[in-house]
């Protein structure tokens, strides 16, 4: 199994969603991963709960600061 080394700040997507999601990593334990969505289909700003595999990180990192903030306005980083 790969291990994709998930870090809070980290911007990963939904594996299993046919539409286009872009959340921030909050926490990370052994099992779960904790993500607020910036931009998921009615879940903007929404904390959700995941296991490792059912997310793929994204090439790209930002303050979680700076991405919490983004998504509890439900604007994108670069807005």
């Amino acid at each position: 199994m790969d291990v994709m080394d998930l870090s809070p700040g980290d911007f990963v997507t939904l594996l299993a969603s046919a539409a286009i999601t872009k959340g921030v990593v909050l926490s990370v334990d052994e099992y779960f991963v904790t993500v607020q969505w910036i931009s998921r289909p009615n879940m903007q700003g929404k904390v959700t709960t995941h296991r490792e595999a059912d997310l793929y990180k994204l090439a790209y990192r930002g303050s979680s600061r700076s991405l919490q903030s983004a998504g509890r306005e439900g604007l994108s980083p670069s807005d």
